[in-house]
Parts: structure tokens; C-alpha cells; sequence
């Protein structure tokens, strides 16, 4: 499939022309006669082919429906763009879905979204090969359709009438039962034994004022946050379910964790409807920025869900066929955010977060300091002379004073402990600080105390009052756009939000500051009665084992958790957020135990004692030795 010609195309032509070019090369490829379906004669009727349109259509070879359905995806308007992308559902999914569904011959079949028709042509195939059904009877009797937008109404005529003539049957406009009308809205006076999909995902940010308005007091499914349309697709498809009937949809898989899709997971949970999911996690169904999985539900009470997840090393088409699934019982899944997984894992994870002390309650987890505009403040020290540091800008090359600036770790650039000791990363800090408050310091002091420090920031006082868009303002100009973390000190242990395995980078500079990640700080003192943290007592709470501490957080134990519990993004990196981490559990070590563990440096050795600590079965070390052992180098 070739978008960047359609694309092209749109640039120059008007939609119906390419539409008309596209579609009459599917018939010139295909030897289909045109005039013997009142539906295409009318839409080609004076059609006169535009000689380069014609050229570049036919470089296209659009012989495959499907690969025509695709094409006529992509033109949509530009008004309509945003709110409607084009996400084409691959036939490996489709087919999959009306598969799972397993719809009988007489079964009424609604697709509520149907855009250009692909599940409306997957369902005749379907009812062609499994009951010999013709295309004519099938759209008559079995097939419905919806779509907000008139001309994806218009395409599956087209697409459903072309299949017709592909099978030598004539399909008329009375044998169609697709409408042009908002699903959401519409008084639906059928149910459906099937509905099968690729509902519209539109964020709350990309609807109408009046449509958010409705959509909160209509459906139960979005109550809470900044929702996603498709979430009430899911409710109106359970209600238009028959008693037996079965729903199969494709959507994002964040559903299962993101704060906004709490109200539909209350709603699932409290009906008790959805029967099997088949999670993409990572990898890509879609040629978009869109993480996938299908669920099915139906009208039944179930009391868990199938679950299966795709491995690394598949394809998502190979996944499907091998596809089966671990019980997730209702009763365990915390609505606040679910937590699917095979059965092993289920087993593996419980032990893993009860055979010790949460690291939520040993350690502050705390995210780093935010400038908003870090380019301004971050300034490279290696060349550091006198006292002070050059930074070169497009307003020339001006010289810092050291005393102003801080260490700092980015931390999504360091892979190993090594860079970490190399970082000569430092930043401007305007604030009088100590354990408790941070206080900008004044103009007046800063220009007597860094007047070189403060003639680079007055060179940059535009880019950092724009830091607001006009709706906040920074006083003095040159304070960081926010102030977490500013009073945070100690000696941590860093580690990236996202990463292929655990990242954990022991940071000894006290006063040092860190940005795209997460700081995890000791208990430094037990003299007293007031600590930060639920369970001060326990001996990894101590600061004086905080590389113990950091070869646990480095093992395989921990990359196993993760990998199972936490979201990940494309090629595999698992995210690190303290909430995906926090519930992770440090054993009671004795003290023999923490000195042999403080005496190992050797990865495997570390991975194979604290396989045995926490009594989990999972796969050895052997199989991750590719992890880079240097991340657990002792600092010096």
C-alpha cells in the first residue's frame, strides 16, 4: 500500500475525483463491467478520467477489494481529520474477530462505526465460505451498518456493491441496511446478535464542547476524566447486545491502566460482560502511534476474563493464530488499574509483592525538577575555567558562574553506573535553597552576585516568559517553570520512565538534580521518631545499604515484574513510573544475606541468589545475559 501517493494526490485534487479514479482502476483491473450496478453506473455516471489522476491511480494496481477499502480510507477531509483519522483494520484482525464471534446464519450483524465497510465485507466472506450464503442475501438479511459521516455510508455501498460484482450478483440500494447517522445518538430500534468493530478513538481534548456535554450525561462509561469516545461505543454495543449475543471490538489497550478509563473498567466490572481480551501491548496493528487489543463481551455474567498477550518475538498476525488465553478472575482485578496476565504470572507476581515490604513504603519515589525550558538552564561544564563555565547560544557565547549551577542527570541519556561518574551535566539553580523551602533569589542580588550568570538569562528572558503561552508569569523571569523537587536532596538511586530492562543508577552528589525519570531516596537518620517513610525499621530503608538496594532493583526479579505488570511502548520498553514499581517488595534480608549480597558484582550470580530469596518461578538468568552487567558497577 503506497499512502504517500494518496497523500500527494490530496494535495492537488478534489476527494470525489480520486475517489472515482481509485475505484474505476479496481474495475478496469478486475474486468468488471460497471453498468450492471445501478449503484457504480450512478456514481461514475459523466465520469471522464483525468489524465494524470488516471496515471497515478493505475500505478497503485488496486486489483484486491480490501487494498481499494484501505485506499478510500485515507481520503477524508481535512476538517474531519482530526476527529476521524484514517485506522484501516488489517483482514487478520477482522477475520479474527468475526471468527471469535461466530455468528449463525441468521444472526442480525451491526458494525456501529463501519467507515468504509471492512468488517462488512469480512462478515459476507464470512457467511459466503461458512454457510454458501450470496453476497445479495447476506447484505439483506445479516448485514447492518452506521457511520456519522455520509460518504463512509456512501464507500461501503460501494465497496459491498463491488463485491457483488465480483461474485456476479447485483446489489441494489433497497438491499442495504447501513445508515448515515451518529451511533451514539440514534434510536436503535434492533439488537443485534453480533456487533463486531473499530470504534472511533477521539480524545476528550479533540470533541466538541456540546458532544463532551452530552456524552458525560448520557453514557455511564465516561463519568470520570478526560474520556475516550470509543468507551461509550463499548456501552452502547453491550446494550444492543440480544441476550446471547456477542460483541468483538479492536481499540487501544490503555483502557486497562489510564486514569481515564476508570469509569469503564467500573462499568465492565459492574456487568460483568467482557469475556476474553488479546493484547498487542507494544507492537503495532495500526500505522499510527495507537497500542491495541480486542475484547469481547457479550450479556452474560462472567466471572473472569481470557487473557493472552502477544510475545516479543511475534508478529501480530502470528500472535492471533496461536491466540488462547489464562483465566483473570473479576474478583482480583483492582478497578483502580487492571493488572492481566498469564497464569504463571499471576503466581509469580503475588509472590513478588507480598514476600516483603513495598519499596512505596521504604523509599520517597519522587519525579525531578522541571524548568520548562531546560536548553536555557543546562550548560555543559567540561570546559569549565576559573570559575566559570561557556555556554554558546544563538545570542553569542556568554560565560556562567560555577557557583550558580548545580549538578544535574538526564537521566534518559545514561545506560551504565560509567556515565553516570562521566556526567558533567550541570544547571542554573536561581534559588536560595535548603531542605524545606527554595526561594528565588532577587534580581538585585543576582545581578550583583552573577552579573555574567544574569546577562545570559536576560538574553533569554523572551523564550522564558514564553514558557506560560501567555497564561502564567514567572517572577523573577528566570525561575523554573515549576518547583517539585527543588528542596529534594540526598544521595538516590535514578532510573529512566521508560526502559528495555532495569535502569537503576546510584547518584552519590547530594545537591545533584535530575530530569525524564525517577529519584528513590533513604532514610538517612533513625535517631529519631520522624521518617519519611511507612516502614523506617527495615534495614533496606537504611541509606548505608542503598547499593544493596540498587543491585535488587537491577535484577531479573524486578525486569520480570515490570515486563509483566507495567505498559510498554513500541520495540518493548517497559514504563517505570512509581506506579508501576512501587508495589515491587524487598524480602527481610539477614545479614549475612546482605553481605553476601553486597560481595557479588557477577549479574548472574546476583539474579540466580535472588531467584531463591523470593522463591519465584521464572525463566533463569542465562536468557537475559544480554542486560548490560556494567549498570551494576560499585561507584567508587
Amino acid at each position: 500500500m503506497n499512502k504517500s501517493i494518496i497523500n500527494e494526490l490530496l494535495d492537488s485534487q478534489e476527494i470525489e475525483l480520486i475517489e472515482k479514479h481509485l475505484i474505476y482502476s479496481f474495475l478496469q483491473n478486475n474486468n468488471l463491467e460497471p453498468s450492471k450496478s445501478p449503484i457504480i453506473s450512478e456514481l461514475l455516471t459523466d465520469f471522464k478520467t483525468e489524465p494524470e489522476v488516471y496515471l497515478i491511480a493505475s500505478t497503485l494496481h488496486i486489483k484486491d477489494l480490501k487494498l481499494l477499502e484501505n485506499y478510500l480510507e485515507l481520503l477524508i477531509p481535512k476538517n474531519d481529520r482530526k476527529v476521524n483519522g484514517a485506522f484501516f483494520t488489517p483482514t487478520y484482525v477482522v477475520d479474527f474477530i468475526i471468527k471469535e464471534t461466530s455468528p449463525k446464519i441468521n444472526d442480525k450483524c451491526l458494525d456501529p462505526s463501519c467507515g468504509c465497510g471492512a468488517f462488512l465485507i469480512g462478515l459476507v466472506e464470512y457467511y459466503q465460505k461458512t454457510f454458501n450464503k450470496t453476497v445479495k442475501e447476506t447484505i439483506k438479511e445479516n448485514i447492518y451498518g452506521s457511520d456519522i459521516l455520509n460518504y463512509n455510508v456512501k464507500r461501503s455501498k460501494i465497496i459491498l456493491s463491488l463485491y457483488g460484482l465480483l461474485n456476479n450478483e447485483i446489489i441494489e440500494e433497497s438491499d442495504f441496511n447501513i445508515y448515515n447517522q451518529d451511533s451514539l445518538k440514534a434510536n436503535w430500534e434492533n439488537e443485534f446478535e453480533i456487533i463486531v468493530g473499530n470504534p472511533p478513538y477521539v480524545k476528550f481534548q479533540d470533541l466538541s464542547d456540546e458532544n463532551r456535554l452530552y456524552l458525560i450525561n448520557n453514557w455511564k462509561s465516561i463519568e470520570n476524566g478526560t474520556f475516550n469516545l470509543y468507551f461509550a461505543f463499548f456501552e452502547l454495543g453491550y446494550k444492543l447486545l440480544t441476550e446471547n449475543g456477542r460483541l468483538g471490538y479492536i481499540t487501544p489497550n490503555n483502557y486497562f491502566t489510564s486514569l481515564a478509563g476508570l469509569s469503564l473498567r467500573q462499568y465492565f466490572l459492574q456487568n460483568k460482560c467482557v469475556t476474553r481480551i488479546v493484547d498487542f501491548r507494544h507492537k503495532k496493528v495500526f500505522d499510527a502511534q495507537t497500542y491495541t487489543a480486542i475484547t469481547f463481551a457479550n450479556k452474560k455474567i462472567n466471572e473472569s476474563i481470557l487473557f493472552d498477550k502477544i510475545k516479543d518475538e511475534q508478529t501480530c498476525s502470528d500472535f492471533l493464530i496461536s491466540a488462547n488465553g489464562s483465566p483473570n478472575f473479576l474478583k482480583n482485578l483492582d478497578v483502580s488499574k487492571w493488572r492481566l496476565l498469564k497464569t504463571k504470572e499471576q503466581v509469580n507476581i503475588k509472590i513478588i509483592e507480598s514476600v516483603g515490604t513495598p519499596i512505596k513504603q521504604l523509599f520517597n519515589i519522587a519525579v525531578g525538577i522541571a524548568t520548562l525550558k531546560d536548553e536555557v538552564f543546562f550548560i555543559d561544564s567540561v570546559n569549565e575555567k576559573n570559575g566559570y563555565l561557556t555556554k554558546t547560544t544563538e545570542n553569542g557565547t556568554f560565560l556562567i558562574e560555577k557557583e550558580i549551577t548545580r549538578p544535574v542527570y538526564k537521566i534518559s541519556q545514561f545506560k551504565s553506573q560509567k556515565d553516570i561518574e562521566n556526567n558533567t551535566l550541570r544547571i542554573i539553580t536561581p534559588y536560595h535553597t535548603n531542605s524545606k523551602n527554595a526561594v528565588p533569589i532577587l534580581e538585585e542580588e543576582f545581578i550583583i552576585k552573577y552579573p555574567k550568570c544574569y546577562e545570559f538569562l536576560l538574553s533569554e528572558k523572551e523564550k522564558l516568559e514564553g514558557r506560560g503561552k501567555g497564561k502564567k508569569v514567572f517572577s523573577p523571569f528566570y525561575v523554573w517553570g515549576r518547583t517539585q523537587g527543588i528542596t529534594r536532596f540526598g544521595r538516590k538511586i535514578l532510573n529512566p520512565t521508560f526502559s528495555k530492562h532495569p535502569r537503576f543508577l546510584f547518584v552519590p552528589e547530594e545537591d545533584a538534580y535530575y530530569t525524564n525519570g525517577y529519584g528513590i531516596y533513604f532514610d538517612r537518620d533513625h535517631s529519631n521518631n520522624t521518617t519519611l517513610f511507612e516502614d523506617s525499621t527495615h534495614e533496606m530503608s537504611k541509606e548505608v545499604n542503598i547499593l544493596v538496594v540498587q543491585k535488587i532493583l537491577n535484577s531479573i526479579v524486578m525486569d520480570y515484574y515490570v515486563s509483566n505488570t507495567s505498559v510498554s511502548i513500541q520495540g518493548g520498553f517497559p514504563c517505570y513510573q512509581k506506579n508501576f514499581i512501587e508495589k515491587f517488595t524487598i524480602p527481610n534480608f539477614t545479614k549475612e544475606e546482605i553481605q553476601i549480597l553486597n560481595s557479588l558484582d557477577n549479574k548472574m550470580e546476583i539474579d540466580e541468589f535472588l531467584i531463591k530469596k523470593y522463591q519465584v518461578n521464572i525463566p533463569g538468568p542465562k536468557r537475559l545475559s544480554c542486560i548490560s552487567s556494567n549498570v551494576l558497577v560499585n561507584p567508587s
